[in-house]
């Protein structure tokens, strides 16, 4: 889920460019460099070039908000609790300085998003509620700043299917013991993934969740046209090839 550099909107460019200031020529290596090694799903190793490009250009949001997304995908490679904790932790830390210190950076902000959403699962109910409000919050600045972000719209699409089909007594629960939870609606999860689809039509992961949220509220027949889709695009990490070989089976 690394797209640092998806800037679609020609309005919004002046506003990256302050926020993201250029890389020296050894720094820019160093971030190529581990481009290259997290398409190869190197992440721990590409963690670690950009540690390397931290120290060569301190405090560059582009750099915190690469280190943000990797620590992030770590959390799911490793199984030890204390380690994913640890890897949940640094995505929080390095997603909040981006966003300090670029306030108007679109990715920063989806950054932060994914983090709050990550650290749901370390927190007590009354916490994931709140950073639950925080996830949607940040997703949605950053749409605001970047209509075209696929990463936060998929997150919005995400919010909207789970805050929506939550099951309506644990939804009451949460809401005499933790507060107000923001409005959310099925009919927004699938606005968020069409659009999501429409940023990044090469992705599998948004045809292949959208086509699970289909088939989760009944819509079999577009469903199944999703999973087609999902069939014929490339896929580039993982949980993409999972999607893939899903996809195949539910076309038998």
């Amino acid at each position: 889920m690394k797209n640092c550099n998806r800037i679609l909107l020609a309005a919004i460019v002046p506003v990256i460019i302050c926020a993201f200031p250029a890389l020296g020529d050894e720094t820019n290596t160093l971030v190529e460099r581990a481009d290259r090694l997290d398409a190869q799903e190197q992440t721990s190793s590409a963690i670690d070039l950009l540690l390397e490009a931290d120290k060569s250009s301190p405090n560059n949001p582009k750099i915190l908000v690469r280190l943000s997304q990797d620590y992030s995908d770590q959390i799911d490679n490793v199984k030890d609790h204390a380690r994913k904790l640890n890897f949940a932790n640094l995505s929080m830390e390095y997603a909040r300085r981006a966003v300090q210190l670029a306030p108007n950076s679109s990715e920063a902000h989806a950054a932060l998003s994914v983090a709050y959403g990550k650290m749901t699962d370390f927190v007590d109910n009354k916490t994931k509620i709140e950073y639950s409000k925080v996830v949607k919050s940040e997703a949605e600045k950053s749409v605001e700043l970047n209509p075209k972000n696929d990463n936060a719209l998929l997150v919005l699409a995400r919010w909207n299917l789970d805050m929506s089909t939550l099951n309506p007594l644990l939804k009451s629960f949460a809401q005499v013991f933790y507060g107000q939870l923001p409005p959310a609606s099925k009919e927004k999860a699938l606005d968020y993934f069409q659009r999501a689809i429409a940023a990044a039509p090469q992705r599998i992961i948004y045809h292949g969740e959208y086509a699970q949220a289909l088939e989760a509220l009944g819509r079999r027949d577009e469903a199944r046209a999703e999973w087609r889709k999902v069939r014929e695009l490339r896929p580039i990490d993982s949980r993409e090839r999972q999607l893939q070989a899903m996809a195949a089976s539910k076309l038998r």
